[in-house]
């Protein structure tokens, strides 16, 4: 016993021999050596556990999503239905972007800076992504894919082959969402419209003809007004299509004046309206998940909103 003493007195260990029986307390460098574990393995990723992603965007936590599936946990601090680029930092999101492991952005988001200056961890890796452009177009999509599949197997490459695959499912379910998106104005002769600025880039990619576009409501001047109602005029617009991030209902009192069709499409996924589907298919990546990827159901959704809103209207 006496040694066993002398070796627990020499190991920072104190023994304690009561009527309850002997217990064990921690003292010393003991203390000392399990502080230091936490300090070290705290903020790593432990084993079995997801990867932290916040991103600016549903644009970007989408693909994030799609591609990492169970093995990472994307936040985004921007609601779908918001506006991004002019967006007012909740507490709730400088608590994240401090708890993540990775933190997205696009680039051109004005808050950003404020919100990396409230960063207090050092371990956050932060990226601005290069891609630009409408990322709502699908080969501008894909280019983003590709980026944040880049980046994902440089931070977790032991999961880097399911990312790979699940990238290129991705990339197919793009595909397949653009060519029904396409199919629904097949032979159609496309009207002349006039959209807000953010959704030009899209509707040009469905074949439509964008004469005219303007910005956010606040920018309505009676100038502008002017402006857009000769446009329609002389060009002959048949659809005015508005942007539901930045003024869901801006262009539709120029529409109904001029008595032509009104439509308000997304420029960005709205979480929650993928909806479940029910095939599963052999060889799917096992991170994919049962429902349409949150950007194919939001092209789907902008593409079959506009084909309704010119059911009726003369070609």
């Amino acid at each position: 016993m006496a040694r066993s003493d002398s070796l627990i007195r020499a190991s920072g260990l104190k023994w304690w021999n009561g009527a309850n029986g002997r217990l064990w307390l921690l003292s010393g460098w003991v203390l000392v050596a399990i502080a230091l574990g936490l300090a070290v393995f705290g903020c790593a990723a432990r084993p079995g556990s997801r990867l932290r992603v916040v991103t600016t965007t549903t644009l970007i936590s989408s693909i994030v999503e799609a591609i990492g599936g169970k093995y990472v946990q994307a936040t985004a601090i921007a609601p779908g239905g918001m506006c991004p680029g002019h967006f007012d930092i909740p507490p709730s999101a400088v608590a994240a972007a401090n708890d993540a492991q990775l933190l997205l952005n696009h680039g051109w988001e004005e808050w950003f800076a404020k919100l990396e200056q409230a960063l207090h961890n050092p371990r956050v890796i932060r990226r601005t992504l290069s891609t630009k452009g409408n990322w709502m177009v699908p080969a501008i999509h894909k280019q983003a894919v590709k980026e944040v599949l880049q980046l994902l197997v440089e931070i977790d490459s032991a999961h880097a082959d399911s990312f790979r695959l699940a990238a290129q499912y991705y990339t197919a379910q793009i595909d397949s969402a653009a060519a029904q998106a396409c199919s629904l104005f097949s032979g159609r002769a496309m009207p002349r419209v006039i959209a807000a600025e953010h959704q030009a880039p899209f509707l040009r990619w469905l074949g439509f003809s964008v004469v005219a576009t303007y910005g956010r409501p606040e920018e309505f001047t009676a100038q502008e007004l002017v402006r857009l109602a000769r446009v329609m005029a002389d060009s002959g617009v048949m659809l005015v299509v508005d942007n539901l991030q930045s003024g869901s209902d801006a262009g539709k009192p120029l529409a109904e004046a001029h008595g032509v069709a009104h439509v308000t499409l997304t420029n960005f996924p709205l979480p929650g309206k993928a909806k479940n589907q029910k095939s599963k298919k052999a060889g799917k990546p096992e991170s994919q998940k049962a429902e349409k990827p949150a950007y194919c159901q939001a092209l789907l959704d902008n593409a079959r909103a506009l084909a309704s809103a010119l059911e009726g209207l003369n070609p």
